[in-house]
């Protein structure tokens, strides 16, 4: 029969589509489905080298992308939520989870994805039941990862009565070729799974021989190399250790494995099923598949046996290898991390700690100052204006950031709350403001004036103050938790504050009704000092109600283009701040 190159080249290239489409969908929807769980499990690996293999393993498994898996690892590194060792750990157990796509890809299923298909399409539409929408969709890409295997290799097969093609397959370079065209390959697509995918296809028709299959699947751990180099890129120190870290293992692993290519293509063949009824290309097709993948999951798990009692000494060697800049653009901002921009659900969980981060600064800032202005302390009122360009760069860091990530694929429920963390950043910086603006201000002045302030009414200033920064602290808590009822409930108590501080203002009146003139300008700098105080809980209030303000909305559907217009303006409009 005479080979069709329109028909081979169209089908062929057909059905890669139609796999990294599916690849693609599965992937989403396996890690919509792990939501915020999934940064939250890989944020509390255990110190334990093994457990932290074994989460790696288990969350790339499970999200069916050990680049997602990588591109998390580098970000919280780099945001100090894991600690190199841990990130170490988690990369080495990625690399064996993510050989559970290649042996469900190399199942001989593809009869049943019209099946997969129909189902998960069905499922997908279940709005009210969102686990079987997510399942649903994870469903439909399976089965339209085997429908583009299935499309590939019907295209292919005519290649076998072609001797020129199948000696070029089978390898008439040697492996160098094999593991440069599965690198290029899989940089290109940015799945090592799919990589895979690609070779059990052309050795289900004969094309591959073991040998060859294995050397682009090694190129293939080269290539997915590429998402943590770029995903390091302007991060910090740690970032770039971990993407460091992620080369060697796979590169350095692949290119040692190499030379063992025959050895490896040995056990893979003695642990995989035989068929040795059948004879020629037919056996080669039957047999080839499995092997693929069982020697891609022999070359991941003896490279964990052999890593895991070293990591800690690795650890220290990366440490000493990759020093930290001299200058760090993200030095200030603790948690924050644009390699996690992708992944909406744990940018939010960052941003939320970064908001504690600013609000811890912006509490000690009223503590401080509200503490020296009473007592006249002009050494510690110094130290506002440090403090004060601090929380300025935090919040600039995270308007910035949510920029950023309101420009992603988020829901209607994250878009609320990315709404949210925007303005419980700038009312916190307005209340360092006050700090800097107001009671350091005054407390100068009183400095100044040799105005000195009696114990006892020190005392009834404090006890506001401390109230005051209590609720503050309380009031950021709910905020980052996004917790309403707590929101709810410190507005309650606002009314007991107001009856603080009209109790010292009635106080000061008192005062200066028994006392001669000398008294007004005490009387004022007083009254105005109770006042810059007390605005600090005005502002906590609007806090409060800022929050209760723009409802979160359950299971909606992401934002889209220009559904996001408003708000990308509105965070386009945030310009950072000088520190």
């Amino acid at each position: 029969m005479e080979l069709s190159w329109f028909d081979l080249t169209t089908g062929l290239l057909g059905g890669l589509v139609i796999f990294l489409l599916g690849f693609e969908r599965m992937t989403r929807a396996m890690q919509s489905a792990a939501g915020s769980k999934l940064a939250d499990g890989l944020a509390r690996v255990s110190s334990r080298p093994a457990m932290g293999a074994l989460s790696g393993a288990g969350v790339t498994a499970i999200i069916q992308s050990s680049s997602v898996t990588t591109v998390l690892v580098v970000g919280f590194a780099s945001a100090g939520v894991m600690t190199l060792l841990q990130a170490m750990s988690v990369i080495i157990g990625s690399n064996l989870g993510t050989t559970v796509t290649a042996q469900i890809v190399a199942l001989d299923v593809t009869r049943f994805a019209s099946l997969m298909i129909v189902a998960g399409f069905v499922m997908s539409h279940l709005k009210s039941r969102p686990i079987l929408q997510q399942s649903g969709g994870a469903l439909l890409g399976l089965g339209m990862v085997f429908l583009g295997m299935d499309l590939m290799s019907s295209s292919v097969s005519p290649l076998r009565d072609q001797p020129q093609v199948m000696e070029l397959f089978q390898g008439a370079g040697g492996p160098l070729p094999g593991l440069a065209m599965g690198a290029v390959f899989t940089a290109l697509v940015q799945s090592s799974s799919a990589t895979i995918g690609i070779v059990i296809v052309l050795a289900s028709q004969g094309l591959v021989d073991l040998p060859s299959g294995l050397a682009i699947a090694l190129g293939a751990v080269i290539g997915t190399c590429v998402t943590s180099q770029l995903a390091s890129i302007g991060q910090g120190t740690a970032g770039r250790r971990v993407a460091a870290w992620h080369l060697l293992v796979n590169a350095g692993g692949a290119l040692i494995w190499l030379p063992l290519l025959p050895w490896l293509a040995a056990a893979a063949t003695w642990i995989s099923p035989s068929f040795p009824e059948l004879e020629g290309t037919a056996r080669l097709a039957a047999e080839t598949p499995r092997q693929v993948a069982n020697a891609f999951t022999i070359f991941a798990f003896v490279n964990l046996l052999v890593l895991l009692p070293f990591l800690r000494p690795l650890s220290r060697l990366m440490e000493r290898l990759i020093k930290p800049k001299a200058y760090d653009p993200f030095a200030t901002a603790q948690h924050l991390n644009v390699a996690l921009l992708g992944t909406p659900a744990a940018a939010l969980e960052l941003t939320r700690a970064e908001i504690r981060q600013l609000g811890s600064t912006v509490v000690e800032m009223v503590e401080v100052g509200g503490g020296a202005a009473i007592e006249g302390d002009v050494m510690a009122l110094e130290r506002i204006e440090a403090m004060d360009d601090e929380v300025d760069a935090l919040r600039s860091a995270i308007v910035t950031y949510l920029a950023q990530l309101g420009q992603e694929r988020i829901s209607l429920r994250q878009s609320a709350e990315i709404a949210r963390l925007l303005a419980a950043a700038d009312e916190l910086e307005a209340i360092g403001d006050v700090v800097e603006r107001g009671l350091v201000r005054i407390g100068h002045r009183m400095h100044e004036e040799r105005i000195e302030i009696s114990a006892s009414t020190q005392e009834v200033m404090r006890a506001l103050l401390t109230e005051i920064a209590g609720n503050l602290t309380a009031a950021i808590e709910a905020v980052a938790e996004a917790d309403n009822k707590g929101v709810t409930a410190l507005l309650d108590r606002a009314a007991e504050v107001k009856d603080r501080r009209e109790s010292a203002m009635s106080r000061q009146a008192a005062r200066l009704t028994g006392h001669g003139p000398e008294r007004a300008v005490a009387y004022t700098r007083q009254v105005e000092l109770i006042s810059e105080i007390y605005r600090i809980h005005t502002l906590t209030k609007r806090l409060l109600r800022r929050q209760l303000s723009s409802p979160i909305e359950p299971d909606q559907e992401p934002l889209r283009g220009g559904e996001s217009a408003a708000l990308t303006d509105r965070l386009d409009g945030e310009q950072p701040k000088a520190g």
